[in-house]
């Protein structure tokens, strides 16, 4: 659920530097305050909403791909204000929908209820780090927007990895650490060094929430490692283009220069393709006995 924006009480940083365990609490505060922001911006016609819609489908699109049946069961981690859990009800799939943050966890139950699909979604609290389910009870797993908000992401996708079925999938994101916007504003290259973190330690700041960025090779390499294999990959949204953190162009020029990018990685167009904001991954969970690729 990460911004392309920092906000002004969250930073952003490179994944060089593993956070303390306590972030994860600032981290529930900071979702439990900006619950309304997480419901209004899937609605929003300017940049953030235009890419966090177009993330969401392309996670759908990927979701599509496991070609699941009907009454598949499906976990999605980090379900915000609901509108991904919905979509995967929607398909007539079984969705159990969990949030660290309590604040998520009710507007997303109300979601399902107001749609009539609280038949199909149960909603609960939990940690993508230790997750209270037994192994193997899923078809597909979902985490959108959650990897950078976790303090242990490598202990994370063991634990998705450990309640996925064998021979099922994955679908998650994660911020790009190899975004254009990271090599185009001078605050934005800060993220990708220490440096951020020394500044704001000498400066005496309060704790705040924080997300952190991966390149997509770290990604795949934490996959690996927790037994998936990547099968599908891309990535998304463009913007916003700013110097020293303010936008060089209008919000509705700026939807016009994302589409064309976007047109442009998806086309594989060097030097864009792996350069959007978000990472996607579908990663598959093989069968014992599988052959799998080199």
């Amino acid at each position: 659920m990460s911004s392309p924006s920092d906000k002004k009480n969250t930073q952003s940083v490179s994944d060089r530097q593993s956070p303390p365990v306590h972030v994860q609490e600032n981290v529930n505060t900071h979702f439990d305050a900006t619950v309304a922001y997480w419901d209004e911006v899937y609605r929003s016609g300017q940049l953030q909403g235009v890419i966090y819609q177009r993330r969401q489908g392309g996670v759908l699109e990927y979701v599509d791909a496991a070609e699941l049946a009907p009454g598949a069961r499906v976990l999605e981690i980090g379900c915000g204000a609901g509108h991904l859990t919905l979509a995967l009800a929607e398909r007539g799939l079984r969705v159990q929908a969990v949030d660290a943050s309590p604040a998520m966890v009710e507007l997303a139950a109300g979601q399902a209820r107001a749609a009539g699909l609280d038949g199909q979604v149960e909603v609960s609290p939990a940690d993508a780090h230790a997750l209270p389910f037994e192994g193997g009870q899923f078809e597909l797993v979902v985490a959108v927007g959650v990897i950078p908000w976790l303090h242990s992401p490598g202990k994370a996708l063991a634990e998705m990895a450990r309640v996925l079925r064998a021979g099922g999938d994955i679908v998650l994101t994660a911020d790009n650490g190899a975004r254009l916007t990271s090599f185009t504003d001078p605050r934005a290259m800060l993220a990708l060094t220490p440096l951020r973190r020394v500044y704001h330690r000498l400066r005496n700041r309060p704790a705040q929430a924080v997300s952190y960025l991966y390149f997509p090779r770290r990604i795949d390499r934490l996959a690996r490692q927790a037994g998936l294999r990547p099968v599908a990959r891309r990535t998304i949204g463009f913007g916003p283009l700013s110097f020293m953190g303010r936008p060089l162009v209008g919000e509705q020029r700026a939807v016009r220069i994302n589409d064309r990018l976007q047109a442009l990685a998806d086309a594989g167009f060097p030097g864009l393709r792996w350069s959007g904001w978000h990472y996607l991954l579908r990663a598959h969970k093989d069968e014992p006995g599988d052959l799998q690729s080199p």
